[in-house]
């Protein structure tokens, strides 16, 4: 099983002891059994076997001992694992590119990290139990062998005759655990619909209905069709094989006794299987909690596999300088074309031919699906462009200072993500207070013990605490998309009238998308977009 062999693969150098520790238990416990069976034939008459109970209090305190020492190495190696799985995700996380990062899917990462490791944990206990019960069952069997080689050879056939039985019924019941834990994570994404889009979902009974019940209902229904399917193929697995229990102690009581000489033997073999039984039954039950962490670890593979292809080169880090932008930025022949599902090609921008220029106030407009956003994925390199060049003053962009070059940009997108700390930045910012009260945030947010108070504000409020954030980074390139849209009209004059001059007349670089042709005169020059292309460039007032 494969996460079995992880366990025991990350145990590492301290493998060989939590082995041992692993399967002492079992071989204690068939020796208590072996030491039960010889005390119930013993002569009390003769009074206490104090050799006997010495050796059933060793090896009760072995057992113990073992297991408790097995139980707390297995929860230090799992929480270890654990722990780097999260950290090596998240690392491979940060070095998508938007491209990559839209494919996999933040669900997909968010299960990974959440549903699946927490899969692995609940299970790895029950690896030790399960090591427990087989070394149980294999010295208990050799015991029968030392009491009797009929008796053995009998209770071989029949363990292998249900394990060939249980093994069958267990693949199947398996592939449709699996089958359903696929389908469950298309009915969480039904169900994250419901959630996320809770608004437009109580204005349209159409769409809730439709979502409801051809989506939410019937991947629910068809989950636990097989999840149901699924318990019943373990629990046709577990009857069979108490089946074949009943029939070795049904043949140890009534058959094999005709054919061992010695009258207290057979009774010692049927006490054996008696506490062999519960072991079998702990043992069956154990197995579908290893199955779904089997299933957990494949998952996990596999999402490790895609993220480490689509990780992308990084040149820098936190500890590298500020980058400048002096001149401006030029895409030249800048295209890019969405992946359909399938393979097909999908929406595609440009050719884009474009001139920033550093201290410049740039406007994009557009209609919807004119492929504004993409633009702005292209000039900050969220996305790599399939052909053409951006060039950052005299250096083109590559995959080599990616990373360096975004570090120009503040951007605030208009499906923006608002944190609740400034991540990267010293929390005694001193302008902050400054910032918030030009924002007119004062009597909703304050920024104390590195972090604001609250987040929990309106759509424009969120807006202009997105700007606080972008304006304390103090970075060279600013880039709002559609900031103004939720803004009342006296905030959208201010952002128009007052904040974009201020910021050019401090040097910053704007790049702006905006429908409001009534503020146009703001931009030093305003880009069109049209069907994924450029369609003009015009320079305003405020560029000529």
């Amino acid at each position: 099983m494969k996460f079995i062999k992880l366990l025991f693969g990350e145990a590492r150098r301290d493998r060989t002891p939590l082995l041992l520790a692993s399967t002492l238990p079992g071989v204690m416990m068939s020796g208590v059994i072996a030491l039960v069976t010889t005390v119930a034939n013993y002569d009390q008459s003769k009074g206490p076997n104090i050799y006997l109970m010495a050796f059933f209090i060793i090896a009760s305190v072995a057992l113990l001992l073992a297991m408790n020492y097995a139980l707390n190495a297995t929860t230090a190696v799992i929480s270890n694992f654990i722990l780097q799985k999260r950290l090596n995700i998240a690392r491979a996380v940060r070095s998508l590119d938007l491209e990559a990062y839209e494919k996999i899917g933040a669900m997909r990462v968010d299960f990974a990290i959440g549903r699946d490791l927490q899969t692995i944990e609940e299970a790895a206990p029950t690896v030790i139990v399960l090591i427990y019960f087989v070394t149980q069952l294999l010295s208990s069997a050799l015991y029968i062998g030392y009491l009797s080689l009929i008796a053995f050879a009998v209770t071989l056939l029949f363990l292998g005759v249900a394990t060939f039985f249980y093994r069958s019924s267990y693949a199947h019941a398996e592939a449709l655990a699996k089958e359903a834990t696929e389908l469950e994570s298309a009915f969480r994404s039904s169900f994250d619909h419901l959630l996320r889009g809770f608004r437009e979902i109580k204005m349209n009974a159409r769409r809730d209905t439709d979502l409801f019940d051809n989506y939410i209902v019937q991947r629910a229904l068809a989950v636990q069709d097989l999840r149901v399917s699924s318990g019943r193929g373990f629990n046709r697995g577990q009857t069979l094989s108490d089946a074949f229990f009943y029939g070795l102690l049904g043949c140890m009581v009534f058959l094999t006794p005709y054919y061992i000489s010695n009258a207290s033997t057979p009774a010692k073999i049927i006490l054996v299987i008696v506490f062999s039984g519960g072991a079998i039954a702990s043992l069956i039950q154990a197995l579908p909690a290893v199955s779904r962490a089997d299933l957990a670890v494949d998952r996990l593979d596999a999402l490790e596999r895609e993220l480490a292809e689509a990780t992308r080169a990084a040149e820098s880090g936190p500890g590298a300088p500020e980058p400048m932008l002096v001149h401006g930025i030029t895409l030249r022949g800048v295209s890019y074309t969405y992946k359909a599902p399938g393979g097909q090609p999908g929406f595609h921008v440009g050719p884009c031919d474009l001139v920033i220029k550093a201290g410049e106030v740039t406007f994009i407009a557009g209609g919807n699906g004119s492929g504004k956003s993409t633009l702005l994925n292209l000039i900050t390199q969220l996305y790599a462009p399939d052909s053409g060049e951006v060039r950052w003053d005299d250096k083109t962009v590559t995959d080599a200072n990616a990373t360096a070059y975004r570090q120009l940009f503040s951007v605030i997108f208009s499906d923006f993500h608002l944190f609740d700390r400034l991540y990267g930045l010293d929390p005694a910012h001193d302008d902050l207070a400054d910032l918030i009260r030009e924002m007119d945030l004062s009597d909703k947010v304050h920024y104390k013990l590195g972090r604001f108070s609250t987040t929990d504000l309106s759509s424009g409020q969120r807006k202009r605490l997105a700007m606080v954030s972008a304006l304390a980074e103090g970075r060279p390139v600013l880039i709002f998309d559609e900031w103004a849209a939720d803004q009342d009209p006296q905030f959208r004059r201010y952002y128009y009238e007052k904040l974009l001059p201020r910021l050019k007349a401090a040097g910053k670089t704007i790049i702006a998308v905006s429908h409001d042709d009534r503020w146009f005169n703001a931009a030093d020059k305003v880009i069109w977009m049209e069907e994924g292309k450029v369609q003009r460039v015009m320079t305003t007032k405020a560029g000529a």
